[in-house]
């Protein structure tokens, strides 16, 4: 539900290691996500940050997977001057254009907007201007938000401002949740309707983080949450990368649903887990 196939975050971290540019080495990566059941990955890289729809066509055909397409602005690091220069309502119309005709001519539409970010712990002026168009593209298009937001609780303020804008809550996404490791965090998310999203599990592998992440989300569960947790790696460097001795894509298919299994989740909670969370969370869907 958060991943990235093809991206460029070096042009402001000046780290190549944080560029995906490999679309061969791509369709090898997702392969093993294929091979370990995977049908869907949500991309979410979207515009500054090297997105390429015609990759991403050539991955979705190559692999069989459906690759669902971002679309926004990320955070203001990575904004471009445009950002400044228009409305609200402009940069939603260029979201919505996105969505529904295809991204800079491609006929390529993109399928979820996100992901939208805060950079710090606080939601910058431009921020919500971007948070704020997001809403308005959602509102338009019945497209799902999905946020970034990490080493603070800034998910709150950025729900904040989506409901401010009338959002139906249970259409956004609250990404690297497992970033600010306070379960009460976890939890207040989860409260206010939006899905909380664990993204970085197993990319590092260290298995004590691993096993924080497994506790987190069966903390949920034993709350009553089991219908609003997302999980995810967030591949973002060539380290996350197999070839390059990371988890890659498939880690938590392949490794931490057994460790669900081992916890007590019987197969309907998995599923839920794995495939009717993130159908409700793309769709829309209630049941």
């Amino acid at each position: 539900m958060h991943e990235h196939i093809i991206l460029d975050l070096c042009r402001i971290t000046r780290d190549a290691t944080q560029v995906l540019n490999d679309v061969p080495l791509a369709i090898d990566e997702l392969r093993h996500f294929s091979r370990a059941g995977g049908r869907t990955v949500v991309e979410v890289t979207n515009r500054g940050l090297g997105r390429d729809p015609l990759a991403l066509r050539t991955v979705a055909r190559e692999t069989g997977l459906n690759v669902v397409m971002g679309c926004g602005w990320y955070r203001e690091p990575f904004y471009d001057r445009s950002v400044y220069e228009r409305t609200t309502n402009e940069i939603a119309s260029e979201i919505v254009a996105d969505i529904t005709e295809g991204v800079d001519g491609t006929g390529i539409r993109a399928g979820i907007i996100g992901e939208i970010g805060a950079d710090l712990h606080f939601v910058s002026p431009a921020e919500e201007r971007v948070l704020r168009a997001a809403a308005r593209a959602h509102q338009r298009t019945g497209t799902t938000i999905t946020t970034h937001g990490v080493r603070s609780p800034v998910g709150l303020a950025q729900l904040d401002i989506l409901e401010d804008e009338g959002i139906e809550l249970r259409r956004v996404i609250i990404g690297h949740c497992d970033f600010y490791p306070h379960p009460d965090y976890h939890e207040a998310v989860a409260r206010r309707g939006a899905y909380v999203q664990f993204d970085s599990i197993g990319r590092g592998f260290i298995e004590w983080d691993v096993r924080q992440r497994l506790d987190w989300v069966m903390r949920l569960v034993q709350k009553g949450y089991l219908r609003q947790i997302l999980l995810s790696h967030d591949v973002c460097m060539k380290p996350h990368l197999r070839t390059y001795g990371g988890q890659g894509y498939d880690f938590v298919l392949s490794g931490f649903v057994p460790l669900l299994q081992q916890a007590g989740l019987d197969r309907e909670q998995i599923h839920t887990l794995t495939v009717e969370n993130p159908r409700r969370a793309l769709t829309g869907a209630t049941d």
